[in-house]
Formats: structure tokens, C-alpha cells, sequence
């Protein structure tokens, strides 16, 4: 803890949880001020419950000022804190790993806590996998498996996926890991009805409001859409008289609306219709009314995205792994969404060798990025931009969920990664302020790998 920055990593039952709690009471006792974040607000409540003390998302952190409205918090106005502590740091991507660094001055030591096997952030940058590969940054890694009663299975099976294995299902009679072959999108679907609705339920004594399913894709059988439709006529069948919603929905927030009271990733529940077309909904920072004008930037949450369910962790979780994904199907893909949860885990697949396939090789895109070179003092010059894959498509609109924003925000920070050459490669210092130049220039673009 005496760099400006460290990193603490490791995968699902090594213990990550128990040493941040640690490092903060330790923080404590030396009088020290410390502030908790995560990116989502379901992983901000865990950090929470774990420390004892309270902890927000990023954007509540660093005092989001409305949609695309910018932070209060920065160089001039920075976090009153010793130490930050940012859980599920995988999720960060160039431009708020850059506004964090803005809003810490120096003398402010962040930690960063997250498993690099997870997936990327949906935003440009890998940053988290950058300071591990700069060699810059003093990096605590993780390796023994500790997690042996609740959520031992799956976490062993969630290693051997981080390490290129597919192992067989535990036998015995906890059921914790079921596996649930699939003849057909179709027919996973109505697999995945079935368990959430009834099987889990009764056998497991888990309620259905705490069963979460997880899918790559949008569009198609298996995908959000036909599954979030299915769930509800089972479980909370009505008109949708309200936007498409009712009471007792389950859905999603899709965009920041800190001003408001809730921030993108946010799961929660409708528990009232207010005035003039609002809903009352119950996000995790608490009971929040909704305008009209915004509740289309809502969705039904019964079933989300691997990506969208990231930072997030239920107590089971159904993972549905259809022929549409193609090549979405990745290890970080699989990885991150069997990570997602804590006690029963059901995998619903159609292709069996598909997903094996998968874990055994890397895959995917490889994601182009300048920070850890520049880091490593490895880059001057000029960095380019060069966004071409034909095989992305809409996250909000199209078949597939690729994590990935439009072209145009990888142009401005492909600007600011000439600016952050130009800028010189001085050391860390002794806050962590000093990088925060080469952060906000750090994500440029993917490739295909």
C-alpha cells in the first residue's frame, strides 16, 4: 500500500472478499479514511455487507452529475479518502478509470480488486488487465482455493474454466452445479421456464425472486427478449399497463440516472405506479420513483446478459448457453457467467462441444489498448485508432450482446492516448493521480484473435 496504486486479484474462492475486508479494518485502525465502490450497485451492497461500512457504485462515488452531465468529483474537487477501494475492477473501462484517477489526489492510494478472466468492460480499455501485464503496478495474486462449503462446487468448476477445463458436474447430492442438455433453443427456453418457475424452487427451497438467468444474447428463443416475456407470463403475468410494466416486474436499468436515484446495471423491482405514468421501483440504494419520460431506458430483468450481469452475483443463477451466441462463445464469456453464482448454479446448453470448445481456447477478440505499454514506457509517439470487425453487432438492438459501444467513443479516446504520450511517462508517485493522462488514453480498439 505504499504505491499510489495496487491490484489484488485471483479467482472465485480465493479469498479476494476476506483480504479487502482485512486491508480496510487494517486501514481503520490507522485512522486512515476509506471509500468502497464497485461499478454496479448489486456489487457495491456485497463490498458493503462485507466491510461494514458503506459503498456506492463509481458514478455515485465520483458524483455523476445526470446523463452524460460529467463527475463533481475530480482534480479540483477530489474524493475524501486515504484509500479506495474499487471492487469487480475488471469492469473498468479507459474513460472512468481516467475520471477516477481525476478524483484522486495525491497521497490517495486506490486499490483495485477484480479477476481478470472476466470478461472486458463494455466500454473501451482493459485496464485492469493492463496494470496486471505493465509490470508497473504492485499486484497481490491470489491463487489458493479456500471456498470448500457453500459455493465450493461451483467454484471449482469456475477454476478449471479459468484454466481451459470443462470438468463433469460434482456428483452427490447437493445438487450445486446441475448441467441440463438441450435439443434446441426451444427447448432450452422452456428448460430454463421450468427451472426458474418450479424445479429450483422446490428442490433447492430457493424462491424464484432469487433465481437470475444469464444468457450472450438478446434476440432469439433462448435469448433476453423470449425469455423475459416467458418468465413473466408465469411468474407475474398482467398487461403491462405502465410502459410495458406492472407491479412486481423485475427489470434492468439500461442507462445512468444517478440523479434520479438509480445507475446502469441496476436490477429492482416495480412496487408501485406513481403519478402521471411513473413507477415506483425498488433498485438496491433503495425505493426510487421513475418519470415516464426515462422508463424507457428500463427493461425486464428476469433474464439478462452475461455482460449485463456482470459485477452482479445471486444466489442461483440459470446460465443459458444457445447456438445463436456463435462466436460470442467465449472462456471470459462462460467464465463470467458461471461466476455470477453463489450457491446453485444450473448450466442449460444446447451444443455441449461448443461450449467445450470454448473453454478449451481463448478466443474472441483480441482488445487493442496502449496503457500497459505506456505504463511500461514502452510508447511515444502518436497511437491510431483501427475499429474494423464485421462481426459486431447492436448490444441494445441487434441479435447479439458484444460488450462494445459505438466507434465514434474509441475516436476521442484514441485523441486523448497522443495527448497522454505527449504528456511524458513520469512514475506513479506516491498518489495515484499521476497516471490518470495515460488511463484516459489508454483504450483504442479490438481485433479479432
Amino acid at each position: 500500500l505504499e504505491s499510489g496504486i495496487s491490484v489484488l486479484t485471483g479467482g472465485p474462492g480465493t479469498g479476494k472478499s476476506r483480504t479487502v475486508a482485512a486491508v480496510v479494518r487494517l486501514a481503520w485502525a490507522a485512522d486512515a479514511q476509506v471509500a468502497l465502490a464497485a461499478p454496479t450497485g448489486r456489487a457495491a451492497k456485497r463490498l458493503e455487507e462485507l466491510c461494514g461500512a458503506p459503498a456506492s457504485t463509481l458514478h455515485r462515488l465520483l458524483g455523476a452529475q445526470g446523463r452524460g452531465g460529467g463527475f463533481a468529483r475530480g482534480e479540483h474537487n477530489p474524493i475524501d479518502a486515504d484509500l479506495v477501494v474499487v471492487d469487480e475492477a475488471s469492469m473498468l473501462d479507459a474513460e472512468l478509470a481516467a475520471a477516477l484517477l481525476d478524483a484522486c489526489a495525491e497521497g490517495t492510494h486506490l486499490m483495485f480488486v477484480g479477476d481478470p478472466a472476466q470478461l472486458p468492460s463494455i466500454g473501451p480499455g482493459q485496464v485492469l488487465t493492463d496494470l496486471l501485464e505493465s509490470g508497473e503496478v504492485p499486484v497481490t495474486e491470489l491463487r489458493r482455493l479456500y471456498r470448500q462449503v457453500d459455493g465450493g462446487a461451483i467454484a471449482m468448476m469456475a477454476a478449471a474454466v479459468r484454466g481451459g477445463e470443462l470438468p463433469p458436474p460434482p456428483s452427490g447430492p447437493g445438487r450445486e452445479v446441475v448441467v441440463v442438455p438441450s435439443g434446441s433453443s426451444g427447448e432450452a427456453a422452456h428448460r430454463t421456464v421450468q427451472l426458474v418457475t418450479d424445479s429450483i424452487p422446490r428442490a433447492l427451497g430457493i424462491p424464484s425472486a432469487e433465481v437470475q438467468v444469464v444468457t450472450p444474447v438478446h434476440a432469439g428463443p433462448a435469448g433476453t427478449g423470449a425469455l423475459n416475456a416467458a418468465l413473466k407470463r408465469v411468474l407475474n403475468p398482467g398487461t403491462g399497463a405502465t410502459s410495458g410494466f406492472d407491479v412486481g416486474d423485475r427489470v434492468m436499468a439500461t442507462a445512468n440516472h444517478i440523479d434520479v436515484g438509480f445507475a446502469n446495471g441496476e436490477i429492482g423491482t416495480v412496487v408501485a405506479a406513481g403519478e402521471r405514468g411513473a413507477l415506483r421501483i425498488a433498485f438496491p440504494g433503495g425505493i426510487v420513483e421513475v418519470p415516464a419520460g426515462i422508463l424507457g431506458d428500463l427493461r425486464h430483468g428476469w433474464a439478462v446478459t452475461v455482460h449485463r450481469a456482470q459485477g452482479s452475483e445471486w444466489p442461483a443463477v440459470v446460465a443459458v448457453f444457445p447456438p445463436e451466441a456463435g462466436r460470442m462463445l467465449t472462456r471470459s464469456l462462460i467464465y463470467t457467467a458461471l461466476t455470477r453464482a453463489a450457491t446453485h448454479l444450473s448450466i442449460v446448453a444446447v451444443n455441449g462441444p461448443a461450449v467445450r470448445n470454448a473453454v478449451r481456447h481463448t478466443g474472441g477478440r483480441r482488445r487493442l489498448t496502449s496503457l500497459a505499454a505506456l505504463l511500461a514506457g514502452e510508447i511515444a509517439g502518436e497511437l491510431t485508432e483501427d475499429d474494423g470487425d464485421p462481426d459486431t453487432g447492436d448490444p441494445d438492438t441487434g441479435d447479439l450482446d458484444t460488450g462494445e459501444r459505438p466507434g465514434d467513443a474509441r475516436t476521442g479516446v484514441a485523441v486523448s492516448a497522443r495527448a497522454a504520450a505527449e504528456d511524458g511517462r513520469e512514475g506513479l508517485g506516491s498518489g495515484a493521480a499521476a497516471p490518470r493522462a495515460r488511463v484516459a488514453g489508454s483504450g483504442v480498439a479490438d481485433e479479432d484473435g
